[in-house]
Parts: C-alpha cells; sequence; structure tokens
C-alpha cells in the first residue's frame, strides 16, 4: 500500500512538474520577445480589418484552423516526434518577416531551454520546431504542449489586440476564453495532421503580414 501511495505521489509530482514547465515557457514573462512581433495583425488593425473584440476572434479562429497557428501547431507535434521538418517549417513562412519572426523566436527559445534545462538543442531551429524538440527531450505530454503553444498563441495576438486597437483587457479575456474550445480543437487536429498534408487558406493574414513588411510606421516587428 506504501508503494502504492508513493508510485502516486511520484505520478502526480511529475504531471505538476510538466504543467509548470508549460505554464513557465507560454508566460509572457518566459524571455523570448513574442511581445515584439504580431504576425501581421497589426496592419489588418491599421487597415480595418480588425477592429473589436468580434473582428480579433474571428481572426484568430481562421488562423487556428486554417492559417499559421495550425501548421505551427502540426510542426511542433511532429518536431515531438523526432521528424525533421525545421526547414519546412522555415519554407511556410509567408514573406521576410514571418520567417524572422519564427527564426528570432526559435533561437531565444533554443538558448533559454539549453541553458535551463540542460538540453543540447541546436542552432537555427524554427520556434515550432524547437518547441517540439524540447517537449519530447523533457518527456511532456505532446497534446497539452500543443494545446498550451496555441493557446500562447492566442494570446500574444490579443495583447497586440489590446495595446493597439486599443481593445479592454476584459474584452482580450472573454476572446480567449471564447476560443478556448476551438484551441483544443485545432491542438486535436494538428496531432492528427501527417506533415505531408500540411497546408494553410489564410491569404488576408498572409497579404497582412506582407504588407507590413513595407509599412513606414510600425510598433512591432512583424
Amino acid at each position: 500500500m506504501r508503494e502504492q501511495e508513493r508510485t502516486l505521489k511520484d505520478s502526480a509530482t511529475t504531471a505538476a512538474n510538466q504543467q509548470l514547465i508549460l505554464q513557465n515557457w507560454f508566460s509572457p514573462a518566459f524571455p523570448i520577445g513574442s511581445f515584439s512581433y504580431s504576425a501581421g495583425l497589426e496592419t489588418a488593425i491599421a487597415n480595418g480589418t480588425v477592429g473589436n473584440r468580434q473582428d480579433l476572434q474571428s481572426w484568430l479562429s481562421m488562423a487556428l484552423h486554417h492559417g499559421a497557428a495550425q501548421t505551427d501547431a502540426v510542426i511542433v507535434a511532429a518536431a515531438f516526434s523526432g521528424e525533421a521538418v525545421n526547414d519546412l517549417c522555415l519554407s511556410l513562412c509567408a514573406g521576410a518577416e514571418r520567417h524572422l519572426e519564427t527564426s528570432e523566436l526559435g533561437r531565444a527559445f533554443t538558448a533559454v531551454v539549453n541553458n535551463t534545462h540542460r538540453l543540447s538543442l541546436v542552432d537555427g531551429l524554427a520556434y515550432p520546431v524547437a518547441v517540439g524538440m524540447a517537449g519530447s527531450a523533457l518527456g511532456l505530454d505532446r497534446n497539452q504542449l500543443v494545446c498550451a503553444y496555441l493557446q500562447s498563441w492566442c494570446a500574444n495576438q490579443i495583447s497586440v489586440a489590446v495595446r493597439t486597437i486599443p481593445i479592454g483587457q476584459l474584452d482580450g479575456q472573454q476572446c480567449l476564453v471564447a476560443l478556448m474550445p476551438e484551441i483544443e480543437t485545432a491542438a486535436e487536429l494538428a496531432v492528427a495532421t501527417p506533415c505531408d498534408e500540411i497546408g494553410s487558406f489564410s491569404i488576408a493574414a498572409e497579404l497582412a503580414s506582407l504588407e507590413h513588411e513595407t509599412a513606414e510606421q510600425r510598433i512591432y516587428r512583424t
């Protein structure tokens, strides 16, 4: 009985530790500089495509199911499983700024986890690839990792909208809560999608990202 109790306690501790790791990695305080990127949302706000909470929720829903968030999630799951998907991830970037974003976030994330978790991830990894590889190396739950990645992606976009539209903090939280079922669904789809079926159909978001490259005034790097 005591051995069984000890085993259950160890399992609970491991699960709790995994949750703490995910909360840390995807916290705004995690030092990778994600707050300075908007993935084209700044342009969508500037041209009036996204102007309120309802617009923002529709924009993020599209990204979760048909855009960059979904393709990134597929890459996270594939990298977790040991697939060589770094070149694929970089090739899917719509324009120079998107390539910059995933490369710089990947570089920063790799440096932090290598130092804090004593990993040995190589240089040059795209952000979703680095996240997937690090999660696998630490034995995290793949589905929870992908779900946390997508929620963090949405939260960062909502933070951009709160500061730039602007919308209120409460509107931002209502948007994130409303998206939670969609985040879960998108994560399940990403885990089930093989890399040879990866693809997106988010023309407005990709055009916004490209237009941002020539914007004269901007707050965010992408």
